[in-house]
Parts: structure tokens; C-alpha cells; sequence
């Protein structure tokens, strides 16, 4: 993993800390959907669902 990488989980950790403490589930499943691509080293579920592939690689 990378430094971008790294610095983008530690983000993400953060992020999922909040979610948590103030409850919300539906973000708290997201986070940790982006923390598990991350760290397998794939594509993040939220860019493939929601970008095209020309914004994807643009």
C-alpha cells in the first residue's frame, strides 16, 4: 500500500469513528465497504457505482 493509500485509510478510520459515534448505519456500512477495498487493493464500491467509466479514468 502505498502513501496516498495509507493516508486515505487513515481518513476513512476517522470518518467511520464519527459515523459510529453518531449512529448512522447506512454511512458506517459504506465506510467500511471503502476501508475493505482499500485494503484488498481494489476499486472503491462507491466509484464503480456511481461513476462512469470515463469519469472513473479522467
Amino acid at each position: 500500500m502505498d502513501q496516498d493509500q495509507q493516508s486515505q485509510l487513515e481518513r476513512l478510520r476517522i470518518v467511520l469513528d464519527v459515523a459510529r459515534r453518531n449512529g448512522n448505519q447506512l454511512f458506517i456500512e459504506n465506510i467500511e465497504r471503502e476501508i475493505s477495498a482499500l485494503e484488498r487493493g481494489a476499486c472503491s464500491p462507491i466509484v464503480e457505482e456511481y461513476l462512469t467509466d470515463e469519469e472513473r479514468g479522467g
